[in-house]
């Protein structure tokens, strides 16, 4: 291997690694914008199962619609 050829070599390489740690930031935002959707729908869910509850009780005591 000649010198320039090793140096476009290693040029590549860095190159390689440079986008692999890139992509591993990424793709570490990626999961921890997920981890926090997931958590608010979570929480969506219980607030809306809250409600869900507190018209059936509204309703129970209006009694049977007429």
């Amino acid at each position: 291997m000649s010198r320039e050829s090793a140096e476009t070599f290693l040029a590549r390489h860095q190159g390689v690694e440079d986008e692999r740690e890139a992509l591993a930031v990424r793709l570490a935002q990626v999961e921890g914008a997920y981890r926090e959707l997931a958590e608010r729908l979570s929480g969506y869910e219980r607030e809306r199962a809250e409600i869900k509850a507190r018209l059936e009780g509204i309703l129970a005591r209006l009694g049977p619609a007429r």
